[in-house]
């Protein structure tokens, strides 16, 4: 009985030792990781700062950069050197729609204008706020620049340099838009074969950019000017110090910020300043404030302290059967992988939402798709999973280029190459692709990855600068271009081309009794006709008012007069929109070795105007 009741003892001895150990073991556990993550907290704080101070610098960067790119391309278009050069009315108002189309591109836009060198606005497009709509602003309202701040900064900056505004707020008219509008203008000289010719400015709405930078979950975000004053504040009321003289300023924000904090980036605990100068090149030196919120040091606080108390209690646990020196290596590779797996997603994240991508299996069905594929298509991911790529094709591009795009990458050789697609709503967009091969350990190709960027701007500005507005058809300029090619194909290996030149017959007629708007239209059932007729081969384009021409690859003269009538009699024949019927007379010429660029369309013209003479309605090849 005495033995018994001694291993009782025994045994309850050594659980009251155990539970004792077990919990000196989970304290002490506790205890120094308290500490521990106390150093944790400051390092990922560290590394928050780090982050988010590099995304709103990138952020910045990105949104002016989009602007430098957009003047850049404006003085590289040749409609705007076109314009330069010839500063006639009909190239103005080309000028002016190629602004206008800008400033719809771009939503951070409301103001573009060119300057001439003596400081009067030559074209001034704006667009209303809160509204798409954009208008050009009349000559007679058009103004004198040359003793403008803005004008006098930016003609004394080298070529190819910006001259970037301080960043205020909006004033039109002497009076401050409201409600308050942040404001920077971005300006360029223009030069062209080394002579000046004036500037062009652009007026950058930037309260979407600050919004953006003002959300931040783990910081209160502030900008600031050289002087303390506040461009950017969490309360809103406390912003603009400088234009609105509401008092605030980071010196009576922050007590314990002076003059010299500011220069030696030091704002004490929890404050942190970034220099912005490098992407606000305005000489107003803004910088950067992050601090830390309240909610966001609690939110990891309690975070902490959860994690002790569930890290004893294990430890507690675990030490009564197998002891802690298996549960600290196993709690510590499980903070290690927790941390590791949210730094992944955290960036996979950021990667599906800016980075165009489709993974596609052997048997061309697509198996993942980016959200910013998703964004650019209107397709949503469970809409493209499981269907081939072809749901993007776009009918006008040749099979023959998606054939040669699959035999290459099958081959496992990586294309680059530039795609028109086909959104879910019926539009367009251009995508600048990258198509890689995925191969498994045998080098087996298993899928291909789609990497992209959106292209379709560029297209656009290209397309207006190659297309007559009014009949989509090529403009004189890329007629000219293709008319070379053309010849010169001739010089080199004797390929011979015909031009037919077409002129509607009495179309000054339909103006004066039906009014231009019925003549523009057509201008445009012409057009239509003339590209449903046209062969794959063959360039059509509008020459000039109601004349078009037509360039016939590899066919002689008999030929292209055969082709002529066919045209001609599918237009006698077309009942017109108001005015009924219409007839057109055609010009044909044949390129021969005596022939230069000029004299082949001299000849068509010829033809034209004997086709006039002799009664119009007809086809005249000689």
């Amino acid at each position: 009985m005495f033995k018994i009741q001694k291993i009782k003892n025994l045994y309850l001895k050594n659980i009251l030792l155990a539970l004792i150990f077990g919990g000196l073991v989970a304290t002490i556990t506790s205890i120094v990781n308290y500490n521990m993550k106390y150093v944790e907290i400051e390092q990922q704080i560290q590394k928050d700062v780090k982050f988010d101070s590099t995304q709103i610098k990138l952020l910045i960067k990105s949104y002016l950069d989009n602007i430098e790119n957009t003047l850049n391309s404006i003085q590289t278009n040749q409609l705007f050197i076109n314009y330069l050069s010839t500063p006639s009315t009909e190239n103005q108002q080309t000028v002016t729609h190629l602004f206008s189309s800008l400033i719809k591109s771009n939503n951070h836009l409301f103001q573009l204008r060119f300057i001439d060198k003596t400081g009067l606005e030559k074209i001034r497009i704006e667009k209303e706020r809160n509204s798409k709509f954009i208008f050009s602003v009349l000559e007679e309202d058009l103004q004198n620049k040359s003793g403008r701040y803005y004008f006098e900064e930016t003609i004394k900056n080298k070529a190819g340099n910006f001259w970037y505004s301080k960043l205020d707020l909006n004033i039109e008219n002497k009076v401050l838009e409201k409600p308050i509008r942040p404001t920077i203008r971005i300006s360029a000289n223009i030069f062209y074969k080394g002579v000046f010719y004036g500037i062009i400015i652009a007026n950058v709405d930037m309260d979407r950019l600050l919004g953006q930078i003002k959300s931040n979950n783990n910081f209160n975000v502030y900008l600031i000017d050289n002087e303390g004053n506040f461009i950017l504040h969490p309360d809103e009321q406390k912003s603009w110090n400088n234009y609105l003289n509401n008092g605030y300023t980071v010196f009576n924000e922050f007590t314990s910020i002076n003059e010299s904090s500011l220069e030696l980036n030091d704002l004490g605990e929890g404050k942190y300043i970034f220099a912005l100068e490098n992407y606000f090149k305005n000489n107003e030196n803004i910088q950067l404030i992050l601090e830390a919120d309240n909610s966001y040091l609690k939110s990891i606080k309690e975070n902490n302290l959860q994690y002790i108390y569930i890290l004893g209690t294990v430890v507690l646990i675990i030490s009564l059967v197998v002891g802690f020196l298996i549960s600290f290596p196993l709690s510590k590779l499980y903070l290690s992988f927790n941390k590791l797996y949210k730094d992944n997603l955290r960036f996979i994240d950021i990667i599906d939402e800016y980075v165009i991508t489709t993974t596609v299996n052997l048997d061309k069905e697509i198996t993942s798709v980016s959200a910013a594929l998703c964004k650019i298509s209107g397709y949503k991911k469970n809409e493209l999973i499981g269907k081939t790529p072809s749901i993007f094709k776009d009918n006008n591009t040749k099979d023959e280029v998606y054939k040669n795009l699959w035999n290459k990458i099958s081959s496992g050789v990586v294309w680059n190459g530039e795609l028109r697609n086909k959104a879910k709503d019926g539009s367009y967009y251009w995508l600048k692709t990258t198509i890689l091969p995925n191969f498994d350990n045998e080098k087996n190709i298993q899928s291909y990855t789609a990497i992209s960027q959106d292209n379709t701007d560029k297209k656009i500005i290209e397309k207006l600068s190659q297309t007559d507005k009014l009949t989509q058809l090529y403009n004189r300029v890329k007629l000219d271009e293709y008319l070379e090619n053309e010849f010169n194909r001739y010089k080199r290996a004797t390929y011979t081309f015909s031009i037919l030149l077409i002129d509607i017959d009495k179309f000054k007629d339909v103006n004066d009794t039906y009014g231009h708007q019925v003549g523009d239209k057509v201008l445009i059932e012409i057009a239509d006709i003339l590209k449903d007729k046209c062969r794959k081969t063959d360039i059509v384009g509008r020459w000039g008012g109601e004349e078009f021409m037509v360039i016939c690859s590899n066919t002689d003269i008999n030929g292209a007069t055969i082709y002529a009538q066919n045209i001609r009699e599918t237009v006698e024949k077309f009942k017109f929109h108001v005015v009924g019927q219409k007839t057109i007379s055609i010009g044909v010429a044949e390129v021969n070795s005596e022939d230069t660029f000029s004299t082949i369309i001299q000849r068509a013209d010829s033809n034209l105007y004997r086709a006039k003479e002799e009664g119009r309605n007809r086809v005249i090849a000689i």
